[in-house]
């Protein structure tokens, strides 16, 4: 292999083949420590598996390995370097490692570079440390202000009135402080969903019992929405269609028990109360149509979304963008298509909008924008919704809904595969004729002149 002239070296050549062959086995063990923990880095974006196989692939021929092999799980990354004369192999697990979106873009970077030229290993393990060392660049009061905005923006998509929205910013603060206080603190952070469904689940039903409106369904939704795993969910159907079966099923997993989580810690608050769990999902009275309402809520989404998660300023124009285009595309396909099919129709819009916004257009990578656009189709609520009903009084609605939601999880996730089959298939050729064609024309230009 040619990894010697690719890797810089430590010390110059020497007369001692024994050093050279010591010095060149050292900084092999620093390329695949840096691959491995670059990988962990990409997983922790949320990105699918197989997406961060092929960024561990084009960083190696950057460093001109000939015979490199790699494989991601949820939690696991396996590196290798395979030749006649040897062979080094390493892997590694790590869990419970949550990025923000100011934490993801810089991840990508980190990728582009690496594969655009060789960097040293030493000096990329040295910026993936600094990545997760990374503050916020606002306070956690600001932090906490972006979820009550998040739910808030959630709340006025689902249901625009007055009750509602004022219930889910409280309940949207309350969430904001348990989510900043536990980030990345371990089996915390796993124990968060079913602490605060618990507790917003405990607030909202004594509230009821001292006579105030209790609660419906769509305010827990939008408190709880941000630990709603229909991206996870929807990550793993797209790995389950490509054929990634270890990594989608794990997923897939994870993100059921998810829900069951959250659904415990609503029943273990009701259980405290003494009130049944039907007293969790009171009819909320139709309201006046207000038109405008859902884009407020979509415009409060990405400005929660981009203070919670500690966005760069100029993500939040994109992120608005694709938000837009994910609400146009759900209210399009419900018209044109029915309810199953409006997540499909917008998955197929924002997936390879997302990839355009980030490979041609210089925008942020499409991880941070595909994301949020997922959870505004929410596709977890169904299932909180129908899961409650499943251990309440009307367990048959429970099954149909929760059986609605698969479906609806699997034509989300199916647009996406689509969505990404067109880009690749349509708009990236034609993308790059395009580009190409512009260059020539600078070039001609400059000749002229």
């Amino acid at each position: 292999m040619a990894l010697d002239a690719a890797l810089p070296a430590a010390a110059g050549a020497t007369a001692d083949p024994a050093a050279d062959a010591e010095r060149l086995a050292r900084e092999r063990r620093r390329l695949l420590r840096f691959l491995l923990r670059l990988g962990h880095l990409l997983l922790a974006t949320g990105a699918a598996a197989g997406v961060v196989e092929t960024s561990l692939r084009r960083v190696a021929q950057t460093y001109r390995v000939e015979h490199f092999n790699a494989l991601a799980l949820p939690t696991v990354v396996f590196v290798n370097f395979t030749d006649e004369e040897s062979q080094q192999i390493e892997f590694t697990a790590e869990q419970g490692l949550v990025l923000r979106f100011d934490q993801i873009e810089a991840a990508y970077e980190l990728a582009r570079d690496a594969e655009r030229a060789p960097i040293d290993p030493v000096e990329g393990l040295k910026r993936i440390n600094a990545i997760l060392a990374m503050r916020p660049a606002l306070g956690l009061a600001w932090g906490v202000l972006g979820h009550v905005l998040v739910t808030v923006g959630i709340a006025l998509v689902l249901r625009p009135s007055a009750d509602v929205v004022g219930a889910a910013a409280f309940f949207g603060g309350i969430v904001g402080v348990l989510k900043v206080l536990a980030r990345n603190r371990g089996i915390i952070t796993t124990l968060l969903p079913t602490v605060a469904a618990f507790v917003v689940t405990l607030v909202s039903l004594l509230a009821a019992r001292h006579g105030f409106a209790a609660s419906p369904i769509y305010v827990l939704v939008a408190s709880l929405v941000t630990f709603l795993p229909g991206g996870t969910l929807a990550i793993a159907t797209i790995e389950l269609a490509y054929g990634d079966v270890v990594s989608g099923g794990t997923r897939f997993v994870s993100g059921l028990l998810q829900l069951v989580f959250l659904v415990l810690g609503m029943l273990a608050g009701a259980s405290i109360v003494g009130l049944p769990p039907d007293t969790l999902f009171p009819p909320v009275p139709d309201t006046a149509v207000r038109a405008w309402a859902p884009w407020l809520g979509v415009l409060l989404f990405g400005v929660g979304h981009t203070l919670h998660y500690s966005a760069r300023l100029h993500t939040l124009p994109w992120l608005l963008v694709l938000l837009c285009v994910a609400q146009a595309g759900q209210l399009a396909g419900n018209a044109v298509f029915g309810g199953y099919m409006s997540g499909f129709f917008a998955a197929l819009l924002i997936t390879p909008a997302s990839y355009m916004v980030q490979y041609r257009l210089g925008g942020p990578p499409s991880m941070v924008t595909f994301t949020p656009a997922l959870w505004l189709l929410v596709p977890g609520s169904l299932g909180l919704i129908g899961m409650a009903e499943l251990v309440g009084s009307d367990r048959l609605a429970g099954v149909e809904n929760f059986v609605a939601t698969l479906f609806s999880i699997v034509a989300i996730a199916l647009g996406s595969v689509i969505g990404t089959g067109v880009y690749n298939a349509l708009f990236d050729p034609v993308l790059q004729r395009a580009g190409t064609m512009a260059d020539a024309m600078l070039r001609y230009l400059k000749l002229r002149r």
